[in-house]
C-alpha cells in the first residue's frame, strides 16, 4: 500500500511531462504556420520577422550567414524573396528543458526562370528554433536544399 501513492505520484508527473511536451510541438507546428502566413503576406519582411537576432542560414556553395542583419543583406544580394515559397512541416520535436526545437519538412517553390518560363522547384528543409522569453519561438537556424530534378521523358 505505501507503494501506490509515490507509483500514482510518479505517473502523474509523467503524463504531465508528456502533456507539456505534446504541447511544445504543437507550438512549433502553429510557429511553422504563422512563420508562413507572414511570409506570404508581408514578403522578406515576413519571413525575417520569424528569426531571431543571432539566427544563421546555411546558403548553398557559401559560407554561413550568422546575425539577421547579414541574413537581410545576403538575401537583398542574391534577390532571395519568399514569393511562391510554400512549405509543410512533417515533423516538429522540442528539448526536455522546452527551450529548443526543431522541425523538418518539404517545401515547394512556383515562380519564373530567368527567362520567363514557369519553374517549379521542390526540397526539404530543417528550422532549429528557441523559445522566447514571451513565449514565442523564433527561428536559429535554418537549412533547405533542392530535390534532384526528375528526369526529362
Amino acid at each position: 500500500m505505501r507503494l501506490i501513492a509515490p507509483a500514482l505520484a510518479l505517473a502523474a508527473m509523467l503524463a504531465a511531462a508528456v502533456a507539456a511536451a505534446a504541447d511544445s510541438k504543437a507550438e512549433l507546428f502553429t510557429a511553422e504556420r504563422q512563420f508562413a502566413q507572414a511570409s506570404a503576406a508581408h514578403g522578406t519582411a515576413g519571413w525575417l520577422a520569424s528569426f531571431a537576432e543571432d539566427a544563421a542560414i546555411f546558403p548553398a556553395d557559401a559560407e554561413i550567414v550568422a546575425g539577421i542583419a547579414a541574413i537581410r543583406k545576403q538575401y537583398e544580394a542574391t534577390g532571395f524573396t519568399p514569393a511562391g515559397l510554400t512549405w509543410t512541416p512533417k515533423f516538429a520535436d522540442v528539448s526536455a528543458s522546452g527551450e529548443l526545437g526543431y522541425t523538418y519538412g518539404t517545401w515547394q517553390w512556383q515562380g519564373a526562370a530567368r527567362d520567363g518560363k514557369p519553374v517549379m522547384r521542390t526540397g526539404k528543409y530543417l528550422t532549429v528554433w528557441r523559445k522566447q522569453a514571451d513565449g514565442s519561438w523564433k527561428v536559429v537556424a535554418d537549412i533547405g536544399n533542392n530535390d534532384r530534378p526528375s528526369a526529362s521523358p
